[in-house]
């Protein structure tokens, strides 16, 4: 199958997609469904919220606002008895293990069938980091320099990358262009590899 006949990658919105990739061309392509996908793991709180909030709302008064109902969770979950706690957590631990092993057998033609590019951009992130996608590459030069970057540990965030902005700025118009070349071998290198997993 050719490369023109199952499309190209592209960057859109900061996410690399797949993008003009019929299914009927691609070899794997199997009857994925986000039916079966798992919905995101919650943390210990939230399974504690989940499971009390209605039993905490009915106490209170009628029309209490909700972030008051909350500020009463958040309060009790912090003198919540140990064993208690350990109940939730260990429920996060499940369903946090569900996840992940959904996505170790997932077919990657999942993300053909997700369509909200936040959910695209989630699930593409798990399939990098259990190796089965290659890293995306930086978006430019600046990108990839920036990353490379050791932060001070005594600044904020904003300042490191003020800091980090202002030392690019110095750079010359060689080393500039150096970066944007790294940029394009990477590129190209994600793309071929793309391919060759989605049309072997």
């Amino acid at each position: 199958v050719s490369t023109q006949s199952t499309g190209h990658y592209y960057i859109t919105n900061n996410l690399r997609m797949l993008k003009s990739f019929p299914k009927v061309f691609c070899p794997y392509y199997q009857a994925a469904s986000l039916s079966a996908l798992p919905k995101r793991p919650s943390n210990a709180y939230i399974h504690y919220v989940s499971e009390n909030f209605p039993n905490i709302k009915s106490k209170q008064p009628p029309n209490t606002a909700g972030k008051d109902i909350m500020r009463i969770l958040g309060e009790d979950w912090k003198t919540l008895p140990a064993p208690r706690k350990a109940v939730y957590k260990q429920r996060a631990v499940v369903e946090a293990t569900k996840y992940e092993n959904f996505f170790k057998t997932a077919p990657l033609d999942l993300l053909f069938e997700a369509e909200d590019k936040k959910e695209k951009k989630f699930m593409m992130k798990k399939f990098e980091e259990l190796g089965r996608l290659p890293k995306r590459p930086p978006m430019s030069g600046y990108a990839l320099f920036i990353s490379r970057q050791k932060g001070n540990s005594k600044l904020s965030a904003p300042e490191n990358m003020k800091l980090f902005a202002e030392k690019y700025q110095k750079l010359s118009d060689f080393q500039k262009g150096r970066l944007n070349d790294d940029v394009r071998i990477m590129k190209e290198r994600y793309e071929k590899q793309m391919h060759q997993i989605f049309n072997p």
